[in-house]
């Protein structure tokens, strides 16, 4: 470890000790200021949201507990039950976070359709909420075109949400981005639903972009869509020879898992290799390995603290958290909410452990580096750099 890692670490370590940990965040009576933080803590998706909620107790620990000289709390809801995040759950959570005098922010959700359920109520509130890992286009655009008219999710009228992490558009521009380095000119697409339809769109602003072709023509296939489970048909059978891409989704929960499927369509076969096919997954988040340089010392200090290596989506969390406090400490005002949305909105060229980036005018962030994996025998091994979308 280099010197300067070693006293990052310790700056952060150190730091941590100033933030009482623990579900409901910080010494309510110190705190002048509340940011909540909505994610799964339970249900298939616990450890994913556990690392949201331990990235951000980090990224306040870093700063010290404050922001603008302003000490400032964390308080952790969980938005899921057993089978995932749930809309009630996830409404109870926006709505005690818009009730309470002294929240400035709401970090959340991991999953689209949760943030679906939240921004409603923290937009009317005029709260500002940033999220992790949601990337459904709706949440800030009706489409790539609107930026002028806030989309319907955020019926206030004015703009409150945005997002650390690329979206659903941005992944599929690097898939597209992929094959143009790989020399595929032609592609198969399967889609399905609005996340496909985000990830086409993406794939067709590629520059240069691949030609969607029938199957037969086709150098690639690239499954749109958020299951495997309707593809189980020709395009998906274990004797093609063309490689294929597939989105995040596919690695969220093993069930979902590339492999998985196409181990059971090898069954039948008796000389099917393992994997079948050449298989590529984009991914929003940046495997920690694809992180930059500045992530080292967060991510030494994640593992110190929390006895644990943090998965990708941690990154997200601290950044998520790091923002907004930056928001705070750059707003004309740091009590009012409307001053911090309008800071958050105005972030250029901020410099954080995911990369240098900015926040643009419907709330999207610039980042343009996404992880790739290959998947293999033993499951997905990350490229050893990250994704350009360009």
């Amino acid at each position: 470890m280099s010197a300067s890692t070693r006293r990052s670490l310790i700056a952060v370590v150190a730091a941590t000790a100033l933030l009482v940990s623990g579900c409901g965040g910080s010494d309510e009576g110190e705190a002048e200021l509340t940011v909540y933080l909505s994610a799964p803590l339970s249900g298939p998706r616990a450890a994913e949201g556990r690392d949201i909620a331990d990235g951000a107790r980090l990224a306040l620990a870093n700063a010290g507990g404050e922001a603008a000289g302003i000490p400032v709390a964390l308080e952790i809801l969980d938005d899921a039950d057993g089978g995932g995040w749930d809309a009630a759950l996830t409404g109870a959570n926006a709505r005690v976070a818009t009730q309470d005098s002294t929240t400035i922010a709401y970090i959340g959700e991991l999953d689209s359709g949760a943030s679906r359920t939240s921004i409603p109520i923290t937009n009317e509130a005029g709260v500002l909420q940033v999220s992790p890992g949601s990337g459904a286009e709706d949440l800030t655009r009706e489409t790539p075109a609107s930026e002028d008219v806030p989309p319907a999710v955020q019926p206030s009228g004015v703009r409150t949400f945005g997002r650390v992490i690329p979206s659903d558009r941005v992944q599929g521009r690097a898939a597209g981005a992929w094959m143009a380095e790989l020399g595929i000119t032609a592609v198969a697409v399967s889609e399905e639903g609005e996340f496909g339809a985000a990830l086409v769109d993406g794939l067709e602003s590629a520059s240069p972009a691949p030609a969607i072709v029938p199957d037969g023509q086709s150098e690639a296939t690239f499954f749109a869509r958020d299951s495997l489970e309707a593809s189980k048909g020709e395009a998906l059978t274990p004797s093609g020879e063309n490689p294929i891409f597939a989105p995040d989704a596919l690695l969220a929960t093993e069930d979902r898992f590339p492999l998985k499927a196409f181990a059971e369509l090898c069954a039948s076969v008796s000389d099917c290799p393992n994997p079948p096919r050449e298989i590529r997954v984009t991914a929003a988040a940046m495997a920690t390995s694809q992180l930059p340089a500045e992530a080292a010392g967060f991510l030494d200090a994640f593992e110190v603290e929390y006895d644990r290596r943090p998965q990708p989506i941690a990154a997200y969390g601290y950044e998520a958290m790091a923002v907004v406090l930056d928001s705070l400490e750059r707003a004309d005002d740091p009590l009012d909410r409307t001053a911090v949305v309008e800071s958050f909105l105005a972030t250029i060229d901020r410099e954080s452990i995911l990369g240098t980036y900015s926040i643009d005018a419907v709330g999207d962030t610039s980042l343009a580096a996404l992880g790739a994996y290959e998947i293999g025998p033993g499951g997905p091994v990350p490229e050893p750099e990250p994704l350009d979308a360009g």
